[in-house]
C-alpha cells in the first residue's frame, strides 16, 4: 500500500531531497550532491489487517527525514527512509532486514511489533548496525534480551502497564475491585499482562484483585463472544488489554452488543480507525501512552500545524499525529542529533553517544537510560468521550466519532522502572 501524500508534500519532499515512495517496493532516489545519503531501513506491516499502522510509521519516518534534510541534513548528507513490508511475520522481517542491509546498503534499521522487533534487532546486532524501535514494547527487548545495538524510543510494557495500574488504583473515579487481563497470545501481549501484574501487586488496595487472565490469537479472531462471556461471568469491572487494530475493534463492538458494563484500560484506544468503526462502543474507556494529540503545549500545537501542512491529504489513520507518529518522528530527529554529536556513523561511537543522552521531544523531555537503552518519558491518560463532551479546540475529528478528551499527565519519575527490576544484567 502506498503512503498517500498531498501535492504540496510531494513537491516539498523532492525539493528537500527526500526519497519519494511511488509504490510498496519502489523509491525514487535522487543522487545527493554531497555524497551518498544516510539510509534508514524501516520494516513495517504494509499489508494485511493493520497495514494502516505501518503506513503511519513510514509517513512519520519520512517526515522526520524531511525535517533533518530541511535543516541541512546530517554530517553534510541527506537522510533517506527505505521502507519494507514485514507482513507481520518475523521470518519475513528477517529476510527484509537482510535485503535492506545487503542490497540497499542501509546504515541502520528500525521495525515495529514486538515479535518483529526481536527478530530484526538480532539481524542488526549480528551486522553491528544500530536498531531503533518506536512502538515495540515487550519489556524483554531492553531487559533480559538486551542487545547493545538496540535503542527503544517509546514506553515498554512495564512502564505502559504501570501507567494503567496507577490510574485504576489511585486516580480513577470508579474504584474498581475486580480486574481481568485480556491480551493477544504473543510476547507483547504476555508482557503487557506481566507488567500490569507486577505494578498492580505493589499499588492495589486490599479489596482489589485480578479475577481472570486470558490470551487469544493475534489479529486472527472473528468472534470475541467467548472471551466477553467469560469476562462478564467473572464480575470484572475493568479489562486491561494491549490489543490493537482489528482485535480491539471486534472486542469493543462485540462487548457492547453482548451488554458488558466494563471499562477497558488499553494501550491503543486513541486509534482513529478503531474509534471511527466502533463509535459509541468506545465511550468511557481509557487509553494511555507517552503522547496524546490533545497534549496542551505550544510545541505540540506547532507540530500539529506543521504535520497537517506537510500531509494535507493524509488518510484518517494519520491525519493528526498519534503516539506512533510522535515516537517515530522524535526517534529520527534524535538519531540525527546523535549522529551529529558522534561525528560519524561508527556503531560503537553512536552507542556511546546515545547512552545517557537527553532530548527535547514533542512529548516532553526524554532521556535514553544508559544501562538498558530504554527511553524515559512522562505519560498521558485519556478517556474516550462523545464529540460534544470534547472541548472545541481539541475536537480534531469534529462530530464524526468519539475521541480522547483532555489528558492527565503522569510524571516520568512515576513511570520509571527501577533498573534492578528490568531483567537487564547491565542495570544491576
Amino acid at each position: 500500500m502506498n503512503i498517500r501524500t498531498g501535492r504540496r508534500a510531494f513537491v516539498k519532499g523532492v525539493a528537500a531531497g527526500c526519497a519519494v515512495a511511488v509504490g510498496p517496493w519502489i523509491a525514487v532516489r535522487p543522487a545527493w550532491s554531497q555524497g551518498s545519503s544516510i539510509k534508514i531501513g524501516v520494516i513495517e506491516p504494509l499489508s494485511g489487517p493493520i497495514a494502516y499502522l505501518g503506513e503511519s510509521f513510514v509517513a512519520a519516518a519520512k517526515f522526520g527525514a524531511y525535517k533533518l534534510n530541511r535543516a541541512g541534513g546530517v554530517l553534510g548528507r541527506q537522510v533517506e527512509i527505505v521502507p519494507a513490508d514485514s507482513e507481520l511475520r518475523p521470518d519475513v522481517a528477517i529476510r527484509r532486514a537482510n535485503d535492506l542491509l545487503y542490497r540497499e546498503k542501509v546504515d541502520m534499521l528500525s521495525a515495529e511489533g514486538s515479535a518483529i522487533a526481536r527478530a530484526v534487532a538480532q539481524v542488526a546486532n549480528r551486522n553491528r548496525k544500530i536498531f531503533v524501535t518506536c512502538a515495540s514494547e515487550a519489556a524483554e527487548l531492553t531487559g533480559e534480551e538486551f542487545l547493545d545495538t538496540t535503542f527503544r524510543c517509546c514506553l515498554n510494557t512495564d512502564m505502559h502497564s504501570r501507567m494503567l495500574a496507577l490510574y485504576f488504583t489511585r486516580m480513577a473515579k470508579l474504584k474498581a475491585t475486580k480486574f481481568y487481563l485480556l491480551n493477544a497470545d504473543y510476547n507483547f501481549g504476555r508482557a503487557c499482562a506481566e507488567g500490569f501484574k507486577k505494578a498492580f501487586d505493589k499499588l492495589k488496595a486490599p479489596n482489589q484483585s485480578i479475577v481472570g487472565e486470558e490470551y487469544h490469537p493475534l489479529q486472527n479472531v472473528q468472534d470475541f463472544a467467548p472471551y466477553v462471556t467469560k469476562i462478564m461471568a467473572s464480575g470484572a469491572q475493568v479489562v486491561i488489554t494491549g490489543d490493537s487494530g482489528q482485535d480491539l475493534r471486534l472486542l469493543l463492538q462485540q462487548g457492547k452488543s453482548l451488554g458488558w458494563k466494563v471499562k477497558t484500560g488499553g494501550f491503543y484506544l486513541n486509534d482513529p480507525i478503531v474509534l471511527q468503526a466502533v463509535q459509541g462502543a468506545a465511550v468511557g474507556h481509557i487509553t494511555a501512552d507517552a503522547y496524546q494529540v490533545t497534549l496542551d503545549t505550544p510545541e505540540n500545537k506547532a507540530f500539529i500545524r506543521e504535520w497537517r501542512e506537510y500531509y494535507p491529504d493524509a488518510p484518517i489513520s494519520y491525519k493528526y499525529p498519534n503516539a506512533a507518529v510522535i515516537h517515530t518522528v522524535s526517534a529520527i530527529l534524535w538519531l540525527g542529533d546523535v549522529i551529529k554529536r558522534a561525528g560519524t556513523l561508527d556503531t560503537a561511537r553512536l552507542i556511546q553517544t546515545w547512552e545517557g543522552a537527553r532530548f527535547a521531544a514533542i512529548l516532553g523531555d526524554v532521556e535514553m537510560r544508559a544501562c538498558d537503552h530504554q527511553m524515559q518519558s512522562p505519560g498521558l491518560i485519556s478517556e474516550i468521550l462523545d464529540p460534544e463532551q470534547i472541548p472545541a479546540e481539541i475536537r480534531y475529528y469534529g462530530d464524526a466519532f468519539p475521541y480522547i478528551g483532555r489528558s492527565t499527565r503522569i510524571a516520568k519519575e512515576e513511570l520509571t522502572i527501577t533498573p534492578r527490576y528490568t531483567g537487564n544484567q547491565r542495570c544491576g
